[in-house]
């Protein structure tokens, strides 16, 4: 998850009417062929020049009959060619910015990847958030599951600290086997039969994924050439021809004070005159059940200068969501909103 979404959602009545009244930025007219581009969008009738300055317009998802699902979609412009934008956004290390909370982000693992290449998770930061995954792995109560794991790592865990009483030495043994198996599972299509223990009954990682790309038809019609040609194909359709992915990483994020590991996959693809990038967290330890992350990239002219049009759609299937409604539920998006504008922000600064 390149730009982590936080669901901080324990002060929600007290902040609603506050975070309601903030405003979504309007703007003038755009150029009729990007118009059309962006017709799949939440934005219409915007003024790129208007933008260059640094505005990043945003838009709440609907309210999705997806119980768990959310989603939001921002717009903005980055100083540099799209080819450019692509392969930084592809390559971004979230953990050089710390107000965005990433503990943790290795990318580019190898095709397969084996516990050896998690090996780095014996360096993470001493802080609080970190220690509620060391000490919940040391703690973990299969009948009582703090983490979302399946069955079968489940009692890896049971049999590991049955050997290793130190807590830091058992989080690097058990996640760095946990966390190589869940991508050599994503690489031989076998993510598909995995179900993980969730406190509020199993959870099928690929059905929460199916679940968000189908909340929006529009913007599942304009990714589903793309996910033809990914793992991902039987979300869409009769696949297409297969493309590699541009990065497969795993990391750790903060999710309301408390560390959360996962495993994603990220590809991209030339839809045109533009690029699309699909990132995928199909698999997360705690607070969130899955995380896509959707870019759409396209050339503009500003002052004479091509720059880049960067479209992105944030969905996001959290426990936490099901149980919020009305005002509560649609603070929880602006809170995303406000998130996501942080990482927005932080990407954009890498190329100043």
């Amino acid at each position: 998850m390149k730009f982590p979404y936080s669901t901080r959602l324990k002060s929600l009545r007290a902040n609603a009417l506050l975070i309601l009244g903030l405003g979504i930025l309007v703007a003038a007219p755009l150029r009729a062929d990007l118009n059309s581009d962006l017709a799949f969008s939440a934005f219409h009738d915007v003024d790129v020049k208007a933008m260059a300055g640094g505005t990043v317009l945003q838009a709440r998802g609907p309210l999705l009959s997806f119980p768990r699902g959310i989603t939001s979609q921002s717009l903005f412009i980055i100083d540099a060619q799209p080819a450019e934008v692509a392969n930084k956004l592809a390559k971004w290390n979230p953990v050089n910015h710390p107000e965005l909370k990433v503990w943790f982000h290795k990318s580019a693992l190898p095709v397969p990847p084996t516990a050896a290449d998690f090996s780095e998770l014996g360096n993470l930061p001493d802080n609080s958030s970190v220690q509620f995954q060391i000490k919940s792995t040391a703690n973990f109560d299969p009948a009582n599951p703090s983490l979302q794991v399946s069955k079968e790592e489940a009692q890896l865990i049971a049999a590991t600290a049955a050997q290793e009483k130190d807590p830091k030495a058992l989080f690097v043994k058990v996640w760095s086997q946990i966390l190589a198996g869940r991508v050599n599972s994503f690489l031989g299509g076998r993510s598909g039969s995995d179900y993980d223990m969730a406190s509020g009954g199993d959870i099928h990682p690929l059905s929460e994924v199916k679940s968000l790309f189908h909340a929006d038809i529009k913007v599942y019609g304009q990714y589903q050439r793309l996910l033809n040609q990914t793992p991902f194909k039987a979300l869409a359709g009769p696949a297409g021809t297969k493309i590699a992915p541009v990065d497969l990483y795993c990391d750790m994020f903060d999710v309301q004070g408390s560390a959360a590991l996962g495993t994603g996959v990220a590809y991209q693809a030339a839809s045109g005159n533009s690029i699309q990038s699909l990132d995928v967290e199909y698999y997360c330890n705690y607070g969130v059940y899955t995380t896509i992350e959707l870019e759409q990239m396209w050339p503009v002219t500003v002052n004479g200068k091509t720059e880049t049009l960067v479209w992105r759609d944030d969905l996001v299937s959290a426990p936490n969501i099901a149980y919020l409604h009305g005002t509560e539920r649609l603070a929880s998006g602006m809170i995303m909103l406000q998130e996501t504008k942080e990482g927005v922000e932080a990407f954009r600064a890498e190329f100043k």
